[in-house]
């Protein structure tokens, strides 16, 4: 049995007390959140103790692990505090907002022994689990080129709500932390280790600091390039194209951008290897058949795979190695961006934090168009 605390109570928080109170190896021992009122609320209802502050919740309570789902600029701390307390750590995403940070994050959990697991809960989600078997599988055989878009609008309103959201200080970003950290993250499950970035970002139609509109080309280890087009600026879509030797996936959603099942999601075999066909072929153009493809099951949550990690050994879902990996991507496109020049990875640990202190000063400012 797991003896877990949740920290930070409303939004993504809720809805893990409400996970870990129906898991039957798991207890909710503790919950904390600044309102403390809301916390005696939660406590009440779900038969745990109530705190407002959540390092008093550490050193008075007997846990084995803590949620954190606060804003993304406490990450970081509030997860080095619980490793260094002893306790397995499942951050909500992003897994902080430099990877410097990450890095200690990473280094505490490797010291003690410790799981430290991260929400980006797309890798559970049926359509997305296919499309990684796919790959996986080798439907497509070596992949060469990805075009990944994830478009939808966000209001002024959104942002009135949640002020955090609006600057670099405290969000770490805009739609690459808040909404496409989730796509980044799949691209990277899926696709691998990414070993260039070359981007460009503005902010478009907002009146907040941080970007709302990014183009990145990304180059993989494996050989493959990829260009990513996000904005919360435009009408939804989600769509992805991912080519290889042997075949192509494409994958489209509009009623949802956090779709668990796309609209179209469908498979094309080509006859022969597209290397042998431009080789050989008379014909200038390939032979495909198509084939719709259907979403897999859906298996463990995040949390549930946590708690598996923690009683039965392995890894979560999303670790917070790989976590860390899609991090980052996110800093390395950033600091393409405003740099404007390539960036290799890893990054430049202390050029990206050098960064960060420059805009959250506003000394260095995204584009405005």
């Amino acid at each position: 049995m797991v003896r877990f605390g949740v920290v930070g109570l409303k939004g993504m928080g809720g809805q893990h007390v409400r996970e870990i109170s129906g898991l039957d190896r798991a207890e909710l021992v503790a919950v904390a959140d600044l309102d403390l009122d809301y916390a005696r609320q939660v406590g009440e209802e779900r038969g745990a103790r109530a705190w407002g502050d959540y390092r008093e919740m550490v050193e008075a309570e007997d846990l084995d692990a803590v949620v954190i789902a606060t804003p993304h600029h406490l990450h970081a701390p509030m997860g080095l505090d619980c490793l260094e307390a002893g306790l397995h750590t499942f951050v909500e995403k992003p897994i902080a907002n430099t990877v410097s940070e990450a890095d200690r994050m990473i280094e505490a959990a490797q010291a003690r022994d410790l799981k430290l697991a991260v929400g980006h809960n797309y890798r559970t989600f049926p359509g997305n689990r296919a499309l990684k078997r796919l790959i996986d599988e080798g439907a497509l055989g070596e992949i060469y080129r990805v075009l990944w878009m994830w478009i939808e609008t966000r209001p002024e309103v959104y942002y009135d709500r949640d002020i955090w959201r609006c600057t670099w200080e405290h969000a770490g970003g805009g739609v690459l932390m808040n909404q496409t950290s989730h796509d980044l993250d799949l691209l990277c499950w899926m696709v691998g280790d990414p070993v260039a970035v070359s981007a460009m970002m503005c902010n478009w139609g907002h009146r907040v600091e941080i970007e709302d509109t990014v183009v990145a080309n990304i180059r993989f280890a494996c050989g493959a390039h990829a260009n990513v087009q996000l904005s919360t600026c435009d009408r939804r879509l989600n769509y992805r194209q991912i080519s290889g030797d042997l075949g192509t996936i494409e994958f489209r959603d509009e009623k949802n951008a956090n779709s668990k099942v796309p609209d179209v999601f469908r498979l094309g075999r080509y006859e022969a290897p597209m290397r042998a066909f431009i080789k050989g072929a008379k014909g200038h153009q390939p032979n495909i058949s198509w084939e719709d493809v259907l979403s897999d099951e859906g298996g463990p949550t995040l949390v549930e795979s946590f708690v598996s990690a923690i009683l039965d050994g392995g890894e979560a879902i999303t670790d917070g190695v790989t976590a860390r990996r899609t991090l980052e991507l996110i800093n390395a496109i950033v600091l393409s961006a405003l740099r404007k020049e390539e960036v290799a990875m890893p990054v430049d640990r202390d050029q990206y934090d050098e960064l960060m202190e420059e805009l959250k000063s506003g000394e260095t400012q995204v584009d405005r168009l």
